[in-house]
């Protein structure tokens, strides 16, 4: 993948960067051609696209290109409404794996052919969307999966938690990948569900620390095993040394402590609960992928 293109004066740091929220007036047509070529792609799953996005199609009453359903739905929602119509069509586009999908030296012909076969709608498709996103200056890119859009990411953010999700991929961390995953994508869907993400970045540090801090005890929760942690303070090493040995696991205390005090909504009480917000559930994934890091790959690990 290249590297996003940004401009003269913003590369030479006179210039901060800006990402668009908005689908802006040089990206509105290109967006819209896109939006037409996919919707012909997908035949009769146009009439799936309106229906999720409560957009009524009116029946042609000849073949005029302006009556049919693609045109009307590549050309009929307002500039406000087109993310959401590309979020509605990468979900029901096939994919053959979205990035993963890639041809290898020595693989069997039939291999190789079905391979490309299933990749065709992610080349003729998500790789253009992807470039065009990046030209816009678009706030938002394709998702790992190819199925939906998701806010970009900076770069160092993404590249720690993809350095935790390769680092949990082991049997005994787990479900901790998966529910990181999906704490990444629900924080920043192009819809968050901050209450959600939340809730998954606890599920993948719970899974990522059982194996480390509480192997026997089938029933335990961050909260458990924060309360426990304190107690294996000679057990258990930290990579990272300091005149105070247990600095390293004092510091995993607190951020462990801090992810499972702030979801409030965990729980229904005498006294009113609150959502988080994306903010926190942004936060949380952060402090989620350096736990799940530092304990799947054995910087805190057992003495």
């Amino acid at each position: 993948m290249t590297e996003r293109w940004a401009p003269l004066s913003e590369r030479e740091g006179n210039a901060p960067e800006v990402l668009r929220e908005e689908v802006s007036d040089a990206l509105e047509g290109p967006l819209r051609e896109w939006l037409e070529r996919a919707l012909e792609y997908l035949g009769s799953n146009v009439a799936r696209v309106a229906v999720r996005l409560d957009f009524r199609l009116y029946r042609a009453v000849d073949d005029n290109d302006e009556d049919n359903e693609v045109f009307q739905l590549a050309y009929g929602p307002s500039r406000e409404r087109l993310w959401d119509v590309v979020d509605a069509v990468l979900n029901l586009l096939p994919s053959g794996g979205w990035e993963q999908s890639q041809l290898v030296r020595d693989m069997p012909r039939l291999t190789a052919a079905l391979t490309m076969a299933s990749a065709l709608p992610d080349i003729r498709f998500r790789v253009p969307l992807r470039q065009l996103l990046s030209d816009a200056r678009a706030a938002y890119v394709i998702r790992s999966d190819g199925r939906a859009l998701v806010r970009r990411v900076d770069p160092a953010v993404g590249a720690a938690v993809e350095e935790a999700l390769r680092a949990a991929d082991q049997p005994e961390r787990g479900s901790a990948s998966r529910h990181l995953r999906q704490a990444m994508d629900l924080a920043y869907a192009l819809h968050p569900d901050p209450v959600k993400a939340y809730s998954e970045a606890i599920k993948a540090v719970e899974c990522a620390l059982h194996d480390t801090i509480q192997p026997n005890n089938r029933r335990a929760t961050l909260g458990t095993m924060k309360g426990e942690l304190p107690q294996l303070k000679n057990k258990l090493r930290s990579a990272i040394t300091s005149p105070n040995d247990g600095e390293g696991l004092e510091t995993a205390l607190k951020m462990m402590t801090l992810l499972w005090e702030g979801q409030t909504s965990r729980h229904g009480a005498r006294d009113q609960t609150r959502d988080e917000t994306p903010e926190a559930a942004k936060m949380a994934v952060h402090l989620a992928a350096a736990l799940v890091q530092w304990f799947a790959s054995g910087a805190i690990g057992r003495a």
